[in-house]
């Protein structure tokens, strides 16, 4: 009795001070348990102990953060881009009560640059709780820490419990993404609905029943529409992905038609490839990616260029609706090139650049391992791992062909972590049992053969 005086005394108190902490926390305390109920004593141990130290930390940062605050400015930001973001939630909401507002916020409110419906849920929130610059920041942290729950269990019915939890200590403790974790930013929700369209899309498939199969498909057209309101290209990729991973996954359960979709594939994509209308398309495609990727080579930071010379001078921008066909297929390579090199380490220019060196280790590390997860996977599992590769690629196109800020490549190449990371770890896994099993045959081979010489 006493205790649970105790306990409601102390969730009062904090409901009080900060209601979106409480709410946040005690609903990810729930899909915890739900991720863990059926995990064995030492695995529910690690699964627990990493969940529970990746939100101390967090907890932990924003913590910091109010406390070493300005007292001249309202709250305290950990990037620009989330001071408007959180501004924009509380004149939302004042529009909804009717309260007086300069013309300039009410401008800034309706405008539709980096526009996200993530705004109104906040501003929602907002009005049911109060003013909650840091609760919104850890409720991210739930929503954040939820979605890698759920990926967690879903990925180890499929890859096993020791890719899981190496994917999750990846995805919860990766630099570019524990920082998006801890904003008020669109990304949490945005990862927490991609994870759900990707099991959507996978069972499409997977699932036992054709009821369960609809409900799937279903699933995939309104969260694909969910994630284009919260972040631009977001419909595109995950209807784009499904198209090419759910019939690729079916292909590669079937050997024969796998094999003959290696050389029935590319003549088909070469004979639509020739069609006018479609060549014309893909040209005003990239010509606008190359459009926007001269924007953020223009940003403030550091930044990296992938088109040919002529198209950076100060008219440069609206050539690039110029560009021929060599010039758009050098764009092309170099922007994949980029992707995955950029930063170089050799190319390291200052010491916050050096910040960037850790992740990009990890990143190397990652591309490395996915040709042999992707090997492994579509041997152990076809069609999640197709789903993955399908996401994945789409998601790295879109980030290699508009980027050209060096901060801003790395933030949205996080985008397709959560599609890698599970398949660079079962590569991983791969490598390790390869090796072991190599070892353990020589290890074996010299007794044979001296009991042959006997």
């Amino acid at each position: 009795m006493t205790r649970a005086i105790a306990i409601g005394a102390v969730l009062g108190v904090g409901y009080t001070l900060s209601p979106l902490t409480v709410i946040g926390c005690a609903a990810l305390t729930a899909l915890l348990y739900w991720a863990a109920r059926d995990l064995g004593p030492r695995e529910r141990t690690w699964f627990l102990g990493v969940m529970i130290f990746a939100l101390a930390l967090r907890l932990a940062a924003i913590a910091a953060l109010f406390l070493f605050a300005d007292p001249a400015r309202p709250y305290a930001n950990f990037f620009g881009d989330e001071e408007l973001f959180k501004s924009e939630t509380v004149w939302l909401r004042n529009v909804g009560y009717g309260l007086p507002m300069s013309p300039a916020d009410l401008i800034y409110v309706f405008d539709d640059v980096g526009r996200s419906s993530y705004v109104y849920v906040l501003a929602y929130l907002q009005a049911l709780v109060g003013d909650a610059p840091y609760g919104n920041n850890v409720m991210n942290v739930a929503v954040y820490l939820g979605a890698v729950a759920i990926l967690t269990r879903y990925m180890r019915a499929v890859y096993g419990g020791v890719t899981a939890l190496a994917g999750a200590i990846v995805l919860l403790f990766v630099p570019s993404l524990f920082s998006w974790s801890i904003s008020v930013l669109k990304e949490p929700p945005y990862i927490l609905f991609a994870t759900l369209e990707l099991i959507c899309a996978a069972e499409i498939v997977r699932a036992p029943t054709w009821a369960r199969r609809i409900a799937a498909a279903a699933g995939v057209i309104f969260l694909a529409w969910v994630l284009g309101s919260l972040r631009s290209g977001g419909t595109e990729l995950a209807i784009a992905g499904t198209l090419v991973g759910v019939p690729a996954g079916l292909v590669a359960t079937r050997p024969r038609l796998f094999w003959a979709s290696l050389v029935a594939v590319p003549v088909a994509a070469a004979l639509v490839l020739m069609q006018p209308a479609v060549q014309q398309r893909a040209t005003k495609a990239l010509q606008d990616t190359a459009f926007l990727h001269w924007g953020h080579v223009a940003t403030p930071g550091y930044s990296y260029k992938v088109l040919d010379r002529r198209f950076y001078s100060d008219v440069g921008r609206r050539n690039v609706y110029t560009m021929n066909a060599p010039e758009m297929a050098r764009y092309t390579i170099r922007a994949a090139v980029a992707f995955v090199t950029v930063p170089r380490p050799s190319e390291i220019e200052s010491r916050s650049m050096l910040a960037y060196i850790p992740e990009q280790a990890l990143w190397y590390a990652i591309v490395v391992l996915l040709p042999l997860g992707v090997a492994a996977g579509l041997r152990h599992a076809p069609v999640v791992t197709c789903v993955l590769v399908a996401h994945g690629l789409v998601a790295s196109a879109m980030v290699a062909l508009t980027g050209g800020n060096i901060g801003t490549l790395i933030r949205h190449r996080g985008l397709t972590l959560p599609y890698f990371t599970w398949l660079a770890a079962f590569g991983a896994c791969a490598l390790v049992r390869w090796s072991a099993s190599r070892q353990a045959r020589i290890g074996v081979s010299p007794t044979r053969s001296i009991h042959g010489t006997r």
